[in-house]
């Protein structure tokens, strides 16, 4: 799959762009029959909601799954993560996020750059995120909220209220993906960019793309509604800006030190 033109300048000026009809509905039934089964096999890679019982996010699929390690590799995805980064890329993460119905909790505005920079060495923020829509994205059940622009500000410890600062992700891990994120932005810093550059309802059909800058600031709030709202992210970097060493580094399945471009 090719962008136009103008789907690259909408990216490049305001961060994000959802495309729809990526994926036809037989392929988004495989890609949820294969998402249902890795739910059923317990590994030290998932996370959990505050229930215990409830998954939060199956990290590093790819390692368990030929169907999820072709994904990460197909066209529909591949093509266009490249035109938008302009350069050649590998795998930095992959994750399902499963926002179950009635029980899918928060995720607090956060930039993924933010976290990719101080836990793994990610020097310069020219990566993305491709999110494959597994279910219909409406108002109820939980959609990501966006600040379109705000890929362009470049953020610092002070504008955290939460600013832990130390890279300390490896062992403890968890703390970068839970509920109450490791790093917080304080809420004066947000009010000031939503007041100037609005909130963004990242809403779609199952089988629309997500593309979104690694610098995006967003959030999601409860899923109250009785349908789920899972999601496949793969999040790529250019090869030209892989990772530098660090101390303690998280794990492979959440940030990967295999820079060879994928093809």
């Amino acid at each position: 799959m090719k962008l136009q033109q103008s789907n690259i300048e909408f990216y490049q000026e305001h961060g994000y762009l959802i495309v729809e009809d990526v994926f036809s509905s037989d392929e988004i039934d495989a890609l949820s029959i294969e998402t249902e089964t890795l739910l059923k096999n317990p590994n030290d890679a998932l996370v959990h909601e505050q229930d215990q019982h409830t998954v939060r996010s199956i990290n590093g699929p790819h390692f368990v799954s030929q169907t999820m390690n072709q994904l990460m590799r197909t066209p529909k995805i591949l093509e266009p993560t490249k035109q938008l980064l302009d350069g050649d890329v590998y795998l930095h993460q992959y994750k399902i996020n499963t926002k179950r119905a009635f029980d899918g909790d928060v995720w607090e505005w956060h930039s993924d750059y933010w976290f990719w920079h101080k836990e793994d060495g990610m020097p310069e923020p020219e990566a993305l995120t491709a999110v494959i829509f597994l279910d219909d994205v409406n108002e109820f059940n939980g959609p990501m909220c966006l600040i379109p622009k705000s890929q362009n500000y470049r953020l610092s410890d002070e504008l955290h209220s939460r600013p832990y600062g130390a890279q300390d992700g490896g062992e403890n891990w968890q703390i970068t993906t839970a509920k109450e994120l490791k790093y917080k932005l304080s809420r004066e810093f947000l009010a000031q960019m939503i007041n100037t550059y609005g909130i963004k309802s990242a809403q779609g059909k199952k089988g629309s793309v997500l593309f979104f800058h690694s610098n995006l600031l967003h959030s999601s709030s409860y899923n109250s509604s009785p349908w789920d709202r899972r999601g496949i992210f793969i999040s790529y970097n250019r090869v030209s800006n892989c990772l530098l060493e660090m101390p303690s580094p998280r794990p492979e399945f959440l940030a990967s030190r295999n820079f060879t471009p994928l093809i």
